[in-house]
């Protein structure tokens, strides 16, 4: 008995609905073989496309069959099932052609072989040229459709993690397992104490998990916290969508998270080695980082790490107990005394009213500008029934309509985080702030680090001198109006003597 090899393919769920289903397809392969006296030794049962170039169980049939030329023959359902694409039927050829293996379609009962006449050759052509259509024909309805999709706000793929798509009514909902580690991803590295590899980890032991059970790695990590889907938005076709879906961050709190991702916020803590002071510091010279070397084991010094050349400088290397001393100024610059809290907690108290009155004019305008574009976009869409307007300059003027409706919603979500509880929030800031230089002097070098990264983001050297960029809210305390700051600060004679 001839032997012979078998491959069965679907590419979808949908063609199995459309009687090309594996099993049916195997059924009336074998009935085939059966008649036509043929043993089918091995068999493929595969969902592949069969338009990629790399199909992986069609290239072991292929080399399989090469190997073993005790078997003459390959049964296929039908010509499409076999390939859509030329590269395929070129491989096809060359098993007919130089290996004289003899190819059958069950379905049709057709044959094609080194025997084979140039008109069979020519409506096999034919048969693979017409697939090739089909299929093209599909990917491109499937790309408008996606399309469609993407306009109306849905994201047509995939879930990113801490989502899972909804089989039933196709949209994408909230993972309630996954959801809370996202959110703790985004708050982590906004905060700027972790690095991708130490954000890693944490979220690991936390329980966070890929699709595939594993820990999400840096590189994944990374490729998550950039992506705008967590705050609403996605990209598709090299385009921003607004989405429907719920958002699991604020925009501010995924910005602030880009900010220490591209290098402007980070800080990382404390350095495994116990310099307390590092990722603190840049030379005001160069902009090289200013870092803590060990020196006969026991004495700590920070200097520039003059990677972009040795510069002058004066005290090159400053002992650790010596630059917390230096960092008091810029302590001292955002505490304020009871007098100046009292005077910042009435200009808070009488800008509350302020703002909730400019709040409600603002949000009033944006409606009103929010109304107005959704009533364009409605008679827009009546001219396009009515056959009024050209289906160029209607795609043309949605796309437009649409991207600042996507602005003024954006602009509203903005205003409607602004803090209610700002006063108390503020009034708390101002305690902290009447303290803030005194429990610096109590503090011990780990807790002074912590001082200063809650204050300022960037510390420029220059000789003995250093110059803080300061957080919100403590730019404001800096640069309080000419009557406060001329109340006294705190007393600069806390600090004991050397």
């Amino acid at each position: 008995m001839n032997k012979a090899l078998l491959y069965v393919r679907v590419s979808s769920k949908e063609q199995e609905k459309e009687g090309y289903s594996l099993d049916a397809q195997e059924k009336l392969g074998r009935e085939y073989a059966k008649k036509r006296g043929l043993e089918i030794v091995r068999m493929w049962k595969v969902s592949e496309s069969a338009w990629k170039q790399e199909r992986t169980a069609f290239n072991q049939l292929i080399e399989h069959s090469k190997r073993h030329s005790e078997i003459d023959h390959i049964i296929f359902d039908i010509t499409d099932r076999m390939t859509r694409n030329d590269f395929d039927k070129l491989k096809i050829y060359t098993l007919i052609k130089e290996f004289d293996k003899t190819i059958h379609f069950s379905r049709t009962n057709k044959i094609i072989n080194k025997s084979s006449g140039s008109d069979d050759e020519f409506m096999f052509d034919i048969e693979v040229a017409v697939a090739k259509k089909m299929s093209n024909d599909i990917s491109r309805k499937a790309k408008m459709g996606m399309l469609e999709k993407a306009e109306q706000g849905e994201y047509p793929s995939t879930a990113p993690i801490g989502y899972m798509n909804n089989k039933t009514n196709g949209l994408i909902e909230v993972d309630p397992e996954k959801a809370p580690f996202i959110e703790m991803a985004f708050k982590e590295m906004a905060s700027g104490n972790y690095s991708l590899n130490t954000l890693s980890e944490k979220l690991y032991r936390a329980g966070l998990r890929s699709k595939k059970g594993m820990k999400v790695l840096k590189a994944a990590l990374a490729h998550l916290l950039k992506n705008p889907f967590y705050y609403g938005s996605f990209h598709w076709t090299g385009k921003l969508y607004q989405g429907i879906h719920q958002p699991l961050v604020s925009k501010e709190l995924f910005d602030q998270a880009q900010c220490v991702l591209s290098g402007k916020g980070h800080s990382f803590g404390i350095n495994k080695n116990g310099f307390v002071f590092n990722n603190l510091l840049k030379c005001d010279k160069c902009g090289c980082k200013v870092l803590g070397e060990r020196k006969k084991g026991k004495y700590i010094y920070y200097h520039c790490t003059f990677s972009k050349g040795r510069h002058s400088s004066k005290d090159s290397y400053i002992k650790e107990d010596r630059l917390a001393i230096l960092f008091e100024d810029s302590v001292r610059r955002v505490t304020l005394s009871k007098e100046q809290c009292g005077w910042v907690k009435d200009i808070l108290h009488e800008s509350k009213s302020r703002q909730f009155k400019s709040q409600e004019k603002k949000m009033s305008a944006l409606l009103s500008q929010k109304d107005r574009v959704e009533k364009r976009i409605s008679n827009l869409y009546d001219m396009k029934l009515d056959g009024n307007i050209d289906d160029h300059i209607f795609r043309f003027k949605e796309n437009e309509l649409k991207g600042q409706l996507i602005d003024i919603n954006s602009t509203i979500k903005h205003s409607q985080n602004i803090n209610p509880n700002f006063f108390e929030d503020g009034c708390k800031i101002l305690e902290l702030s009447n303290r803030l230089f005194p429990l610096y002097l109590r503090s011990d070098s780990t807790d002074k680090a912590r001082i200063l990264r809650l204050i300022a983001s960037n510390y420029l050297l220059d000789g003995v001198t250093i110059n803080a960029t300061y957080n919100k809210p403590f730019i404001f305390l800096e640069n309080l109006p000419d009557h406060i700051i001329k109340l006294p600060r705190q007393d600069s004679n806390l600090r004991p003597a050397d």
